[in-house]
C-alpha cells in the first residue's frame, strides 16, 4: 500500500514538472517572437493585396460583360424582315424583299398589237436600319423587267423632334398615291394622276409631324425629273422645289369616326431645261401620248396635287387631282401647256379587317386546316386624264398616236393570305377621245392584271 502510494506520488510530480527544454536557455539562432509576428503580418498584407487584385479583376470582368451586353447583337425574323440589332438599339440592319410576279392579258378586238405578258414586275431587295441611334438609312435596288435601277438610296437624320433631314434618292413629296408603298396600293397599277408627279429624284428634304400628329409637312429641293420618271443625273444647274402639307385633324382622337380622314396639297416647281420628256401609260402599261419629233422640255414646270383619303372600319376612299403645266419647245416655238387628271377609288374588306393607308393584317392568316383563310378586299377606281388643245394645235404631240383624253375604270379583288403574301386580280378598261385625224378615236384597251406578291420591308 505504502509502495503504491509512493509510486503515484512520484508519477504526479513527474507529470507536473516542466519539460526539460523549458528549463534550457533560449536558442540565439531562432527568430524572436516579435519577428515571427512581423512575418505573419507581412504575409497577411500579401494575402490582402492578392484579394484586392482578385476583387478588382472580378469588377473589371463584370464591367466588360456589361459593355459586351450593351453592344451584343440580337437577330430576329418577323413580318418586317430579318433584323440584326444591338442590345442598346443604337445600331440595326434590316433585310427585306419585295417580289411581284405579274400576268397581263389583253382582251377585246381593239387590243391588236398589244402583247400578253408574264413578267417580274418588281424584284427589290431592301436594306435599312439605324446607326448611332439618330441616323436611319434605306437602300433598295430593282432588278425587275430585265433592268437594274436604284429606286431608293437615302439617309435620314432624326435628332431634332418634328424636323428630320433626308438626303439621297427617294420619292419627292407631291402625289398621294405615289407616296403610298408599291405593295399597299389597292390595285396592281397606280391611277392616272400619278402619271403627273415624279417617281424618284435625288435631293434634300425636311419633314416632320406638327400639332400632335394633326399635320405632316415635307419640303425639299431636287434635281428635277420627268412626270412619273426617275433619274440619277442632274440635267442642268436648275433645281426643282417640292412640298406637301397633309392634315389629319382627328387622328389623335381614338374614338372619332373621322380619325381616318386626311387631306392636303402637294406641289412642285422648277425649270425643265434638259429634262427628258414624260411618258404617260395606261393601266396596262402602254404609252398613249407620243411627242412629235423635235419637241423638248423648255422653260418652267408647275405641279399641283390636291389629295385626300378617308378610312373607317373596313371601308376606304382615296381621291386625288393632278395638274402639270410645262414648257415645251419645237424649233423656235415655245409654249406652256397643261395636263390634268383625277381619280377616285373605293375599297371594302369583306372579312372585317381595318382598312388604312397600309395593307391590312388578316385576323386569321391562310391556314385552311385551322380555319384560316386570310383577308379579302374588293376595290373600284375611276379616273380621267386630259391634255389641253394646244398640245395638238402647236404640233407638240403626234395626233395619230395621242388622244386628248383617256378615261379608265378598274375593278379588282385582293386576297391577303397573311401580312406578307397577297394575290391580286384586276380588270381595267381605258377608253380614249379625240386627237386622231378625221375625228377618230383610239380603240379602247381592256386588260386583266394578275399578281402574286411577297413583301416584307
Amino acid at each position: 500500500m505504502a509502495k503504491s502510494l509512493a509510486s503515484l506520488t512520484g508519477l504526479f510530480f513527474l507529470t507536473m514538472a516542466p519539460p526539460l527544454s523549458w528549463c534550457q536557455p533560449p536558442d540565439t539562432g531562432a527568430k524572436s517572437q516579435e519577428e515571427r509576428i512581423q512575418a505573419l503580418e507581412k504575409r497577411v498584407e500579401e494575402l490582402e493585396q492578392l484579394l484586392r487584385v482578385s476583387a478588382r479583376k472580378t469588377e473589371l470582368k463584370e464591367e466588360e460583360n456589361i459593355e459586351k451586353a450593351k453592344t451584343a447583337a440580337s437577330v430576329t425574323a418577323d413580318t418586317s424582315g430579318f433584323t440584326i440589332r444591338s442590345n442598346d438599339k443604337n445600331f440595326s440592319l434590316k433585310i427585306g424583299a419585295d417580289l411581284q410576279v405579274d400576268a397581263r392579258t389583253f382582251t377585246g378586238g381593239g387590243n391588236a398589237g398589244l402583247t400578253d405578258q408574264l413578267l417580274l414586275r418588281r424584284v427589290r431587295p431592301t436594306f435599312s436600319g439605324t446607326v448611332y441611334k439618330n441616323v436611319d438609312y434605306f437602300f433598295r435596288p430593282d432588278f425587275g423587267q430585265g433592268n437594274t435601277v436604284i429606286y431608293d438610296a437615302y439617309i435620314q437624320l432624326n435628332y431634332i423632334p418634328h424636323l428630320s433631314l433626308r438626303a439621297g434618292k427617294f420619292k419627292p413629296p407631291v402625289g398621294l398615291e405615289r407616296l403610298q408603298s408599291d405593295d399597299d396600293t389597292s390595285f396592281a397599277e397606280r391611277g392616272l394622276p400619278t402619271l403627273l408627279v415624279p417617281s424618284r429624284d435625288i435631293g434634300f428634304q425636311f419633314s416632320g409631324d406638327l400639332a400632335g400628329r394633326r399635320a405632316n409637312y415635307q419640303i425639299g429641293v431636287f434635281n428635277g425629273v420627268p412626270d412619273n420618271g426617275l433619274s440619277d443625273s442632274s440635267p442642268s444647274s436648275h433645281r426643282d422645289y417640292a412640298g406637301r402639307l397633309l392634315l389629319t385633324p382627328f387622328l389623335p382622337t381614338e374614338k372619332s369616326p373621322l380619325r381616318g380622314l386626311a387631306f392636303g396639297l402637294g406641289a412642285s416647281g422648277g425649270n425643265v431645261d434638259g429634262v427628258a420628256l414624260p411618258s404617260y401609260k395606261t393601266v396596262g402599261q402602254n404609252t398613249f401620248v407620243t411627242f412629235a419629233s423635235g419637241v423638248s422640255a423648255a422653260g418652267h414646270r408647275t405641279r399641283l396635287a390636291p389629295q385626300a383619303y378617308y378610312y373607317l372600319g373596313s371601308f376606304g376612299f382615296l381621291g386625288e387631282y393632278g395638274l402639270t403645266e410645262e414648257g415645251l419647245q419645237k424649233a423656235s416655238l415655245r409654249r406652256t401647256v397643261a395636263y390634268r387628271s383625277w381619280q377616285t377609288e373605293f375599297s371594302w374588306i369583306l372579312t372585317g379587317e381595318l382598312k388604312s393607308f397600309s395593307s391590312p393584317t388578316p385576323k386569321h392568316a391562310f391556314d385552311p386546316l385551322h380555319h384560316g383563310w386570310g383577308a379579302v378586299e374588293l376595290a373600284l377606281r375611276v379616273g380621267d386624264f386630259a391634255g389641253e388643245r394646244g398640245l395638238y394645235d402647236y404640233g407638240f404631240v403626234d395626233p395619230t398616236k395621242s388622244p386628248r383624253r383617256a378615261h379608265e375604270w378598274v375593278g379588282g379583288v385582293n386576297w391577303y393570305l397573311n401580312r406578307l403574301v397577297r394575290l391580286t386580280l384586276d380588270y381595267g378598261s381605258t377608253t380614249f377621245e379625240g386627237g386622231l385625224p378625221a375625228g377618230g378615236n383610239r380603240l379602247p384597251e381592256h386588260v386583266i392584271l394578275g399578281r402574286f406578291q411577297l413583301n416584307f420591308i
